[in-house]
C-alpha cells in the first residue's frame, strides 16, 4: 500500500511540475508560449483526475483493512479527517489551476499567464499537505517549511523537465536564445535549490531526530539515497555552469546541454520518487524499528575523549589525517603543482577524511542506537537494581565494581583470565543503551558474560540498563555537594500524587528548579526534633526561592514540611540512593535525610544533606537556586546515545 501510494504522490506532483515549468520557461524569455498551452493544460487536468485516486489510496492507508471502502465511509473520511480536509483543499485547488490552463487556450493575456502560473506554484506547495506536513504537533515553522520545500523542489524539477524539451524542441532558435534560457534559469534554479536545502534542513531537525538515524532507520536511509541523488543533480547543474562560463561568444551546444539536463533530470525523477515514499512512511525520529548497518559508529566520547596514550593506533590515524590535509593544502597553493590540484587536493582530501573518521571509530552493533521500551524512571531503575542483584552480582559484585565471587575464576576460551568490567567506572558512559542492549541479549565482548535473553524478557533488560545508567554515576555522585556542577547527572524520573492531575511526574516540573527531599522520620528525642527543624526549613527555602518541592518522606515527617509527593516512595527512595554516595561511608537504600537540586532541564546540580539553623546551607541553596533559575531549558534525551 506504501508503494502504491507513493508512485501515485510520484504521478500527481510530476505532471503539475512540468506544467508549471513550461509557464515559467517562456516567460524568462519574453516568449509566448503558445507551443505548450496544450501540453500544460493536459497535464493540469491529468493531475486534477488524479487526485481522486489519491484520496482513495490516503484513505485505505489509514482506515483499518477490514472495513469496506464505500462511498459512504469515503466521504466520512472526506470531510471528517483533517486530511480528507486537506486533501479537499488541494483538490479545489488543482480545478482551479486545470481551469486556468484549459482558459489559457482560448484567450491571451499576461495577466492571466502570471495568475495561471503562481496558482501551478500553489498546488506544488500544498503536495505536502496531505502527508507529513499535516501533524498538527509540528511547529508552524516547519509546516511552512514543507510548503516552501515542496514548491521550490517541484518548480525546480519542472522547470528542469521544461527546460530540457524547450532545447530539443528548439532547433529553429538561434543559439544565444538558448544560451539565454540557460542563464536565466540557472538563476532561478539557484534559488529553488537554496529554498531546499534550508527547509530540508528544518524539516529533518524534526523528523529525523539524530545523525545516527540516517542511517538506522528506512526514512533516514531513504534521505541518505535523496542526498546522494541531489549531489549528483548539483554536479550535472556545475557541468553546464562550468560550459556555460567557457563558451566561446555566439556558440552555444543545445543537443550537449540537453543531455545533461536530462540526466540531471533522471536524477531529479529519482528525487522526487524517493520524496514520495518518504512522505508516507514513518519518519525517523518516530522510528522504533531501528537497525544500524554498519560495524563501527563515529564517537569523540568513546575514542579521543578517553585521552588515549601516544603511540595508541588511534594517535597514528590522527597523524595521518593531519598530513594528508597539509598535503592537500600545498598542492592547492604551490604554483608548480596548480595543474593537479583539480585532482589531487580533493583526493588528499578524501583521505585525510577517511584517516581522520577512522580515528574516532569504535565498534557498533546493529542494536546500538535502539530505543528503550522503558523510560529512565526511578521505578524502572529499581526494577533494574532487584534484576541486578539476581543474575549479575556474582561477576560484577554488589556494588558493580567487578568484584564478585566469582571473578577470579572466570577464563575465556583460550584460557586467560578475564576480569569482570567495574560497572560504576567512567567507560560506561561511552557505550551506547544499545551496546549494553546487545550484550545482555547475545553475551559479553570477551565471550564470558553470557547472554541473559533467557533471563530477562526485552523490558526486563532496559531496566537494568537504567539502573545501570545510575550506578554508573557512583563514584562521581560522592563529590554532589552545594556548588552546583556541570549538568551531567540526569534526575531519574518518578510518579507525582497530585490531587488536581495538573503533574503527574518530575520530568513535568521542568522549566523551574525543584528540590527533591528526601527523609525518614524515625529518629527520636533531639534529633527528631533536628530532622523536623531540617525538613521545615527546607520547605520554607523551597517557597521563598520559587521553586518546586517534592517531598520523598518515610516515618511520621511534619506536615507543613511536606509537598508534592512521589506515588511510590520506596521505588523513588531506593533509585536515588544509588547517587547518594559519600566518600567513606557505606552504601544503603535508606536515605536518612537528603535534598536534591534540579535544574530547569532536569539534571541534578547540588545536594544538601541537611538543612541546620547555622550550616549555611539555606543560604546557599538560596544562591543556587536564583542562579539555576536564569539558566536556560535544555531539551534533554533521558536515554541520550
Amino acid at each position: 500500500m506504501y508503494l502504491s501510494l507513493a508512485f501515485l504522490r510520484f504521478l500527481e506532483s510530476m505532471p503539475s511540475a512540468l506544467a508549471v515549468g513550461l509557464l515559467l520557461l517562456p516567460r524568462l524569455i519574453g516568449e509566448d508560449g503558445a507551443r505548450f498551452k496544450l501540453p500544460v493544460a493536459a497535464a493540469a487536468v491529468f493531475r486534477a483526475v488524479l487526485g481522486f485516486g489519491l484520496l482513495y489510496l490516503i484513505a485505505r492507508n489509514i482506515i483499518p483493512a477490514d472495513r469496506a471502502l464505500d462511498m459512504s465511509l469515503l466521504s466520512e473520511f472526506t470531510f471528517g479527517t483533517s486530511v480528507g480536509k486537506a486533501w479537499v483543499a488541494t483538490q479545489l485547488l488543482s480545478f482551479v489551476f486545470a481551469g486556468l490552463t484549459i482558459a489559457r487556450l482560448y484567450v491571451s493575456s499576461d495577466m492571466l499567464d502570471r495568475v495561471t502560473l503562481w496558482t501551478g506554484v500553489g498546488v506544488l506547495a500544498v503536495v505536502s499537505v496531505t502527508g507529513h506536513a499535516i501533524d498538527d504537533g509540528l511547529p508552524v515553522w516547519t509546516q511552512l517549511s514543507f510548503l516552501l520545500h515542496t514548491a521550490a523542489g517541484l518548480t525546480w524539477l519542472g522547470g528542469l523537465l521544461g527546460l530540457v524539451w524547450w532545447m530539443f524542441t528548439a532547433h529553429n532558435k538561434p543559439p544565444e536564445v538558448a544560451a539565454q534560457l540557460a542563464e536565466r534559469w540557472s538563476m532561478v534554479a539557484k534559488i529553488a535549490v537554496g529554498l531546499v536545502a534550508v527547509t530540508g534542513v528544518a524539516i529533518a531537525w524534526e523528523n529525523v531526530g539524530s545523525i545516527p538515524n540516517m542511517l538506522a532507520t528506512p526514512y533516514g536511509r531513504l534521505l541518505t539515497l535523496k542526498l546522494t541523488l541531489l549531489c549528483a543533480v548539483l554536479l550535472c547543474a556545475l557541468a553546464i555552469v562550468r560550459y556555460m562560463h567557457a563558451r566561446p561568444a555566439g556558440e552555444f551546444d543545445v543537443n550537449w546541454v540537453g543531455k545533461i539536463g536530462s540526466l540531471e533530470a533522471v536524477f531529479g525523477l529519482g528525487l522526487l520518487g524517493i520524496a514520495g515514499y518518504i512522505a508516507v512512511i514513518t519518519p525517523a525520529s518516530h522510528e522504533t524499528n531501528i537497525y544500524w548497518p554498519l560495524p563501527f559508529r563515529l564517537s569523540y566520547i568513546a575514542t579521543w575523549g578517553q585521552k588515549p596514550i601516544f603511540p595508541a593506533p588511534i594517535w597514528w590515524w590522527g597523524i595521518a589525517s593531519g598530513v594528508f590535509m597539509i598535503a592537500a593544502a600545498l598542492v592547492w597553493w604551490t604554483p608548480a603543482t596548480r595543474e593537479k590540484r583539480l585532482y589531487a587536493t580533493p583526493a588528499a582530501t578524501i583521505a585525510a577524511l577517511f584517516c581522520l573518521a577512522v580515528s574516532f571509530s569504535t565498534e557498533a552493533y546493529t542494536d546500538t542506537y535502539n530505543d528503550p521500551t522503558q523510560d529512565y524512571t526511578a521505578e524502572s531503575v529499581t526494577r533494574g537494581m532487584a534484576a541486578f542483584q539476581e543474575n549479575c552480582v556474582g561477576c560484577h559484585g554488589a556494588m558493580g565494581e567487578g568484584n564478585g565471587e566469582m571473578a577470579k575464576d572466570l577464563k575465556n576460551a583460550q584460557g586467560l583470565q578475564i576480569q569482570p568490567a567495574d560497572l560504576t567506572a567512567p567507560h560506561v558512559g561511552t557505550h551506547t543503551i544499545g551496546d549494553i542492549f546487545h550484550w545482555l541479549t547475545f553475551g559479553g565482548q570477551s565471550g564470558v558474560m553470557p547472554s541473559f535473553a533467557h533471563v530477562l524478557d526485552v523490558d526486563d533488560r532496559w531496566d537494568m540498563i537504567n539502573y545501570l545508567l545510575m550506578l554508573s554515576n557512583t563514584n562521581r555522585s560522592r563529590f554532589i555537594g552545594q556548588q552546583a556542577m556541570i549538568q551531567w547527572l540526569i534526575a531519574p524520573d518518578f510518579t507525582l500524587v497530585d490531587p488536581k492531575e495538573e503533574v503527574t511526574s518530575v520530568f513535568k516540573l521542568r522549566g523551574k528548579p525543584t528540590l527533591l527531599s528526601f527523609a525518614r522520620c524515625t529518629a527520636t528525642g533531639d534529633d527528631a526534633k533536628a530532622v523536623e527543624a531540617s525538613l521545615l526549613k527546607a520547605a520554607g527555602v523551597a517557597k521563598a526561592a520559587d521553586v518546586n518541592h517534592v517531598t520523598v518522606y518515610t516515618g511520621d515527617c511534619p506536615a507543613g514540611a511536606r509537598a508534592r509527593e512521589a506515588l511510590h516512595p520506596a521505588a523513588a527512595e531506593k533509585a536515588y540512593s544509588i547517587i547518594n554516595r559519600y566518600p567513606n561511608v557505606p552504601f544503603t537504600t535508606e536515605i536518612a535525610q537528603a535534598h536534591f537540586l534540579v535544574d530547569r532541564s532536569g539534571y541534578v546540580r547540588a545536594r544538601f544533606k541537611q538543612f541546620g539553623e547555622d550550616d549555611g546551607n539555606a543560604t546557599a541553596f538560596s544562591a543556587q537556586a536564583a542562579a539555576l533559575a536564569q539558566e536556560p531549558v535544555v531539551e534533554i534525551n533521558l536515554h541520550s546515545h
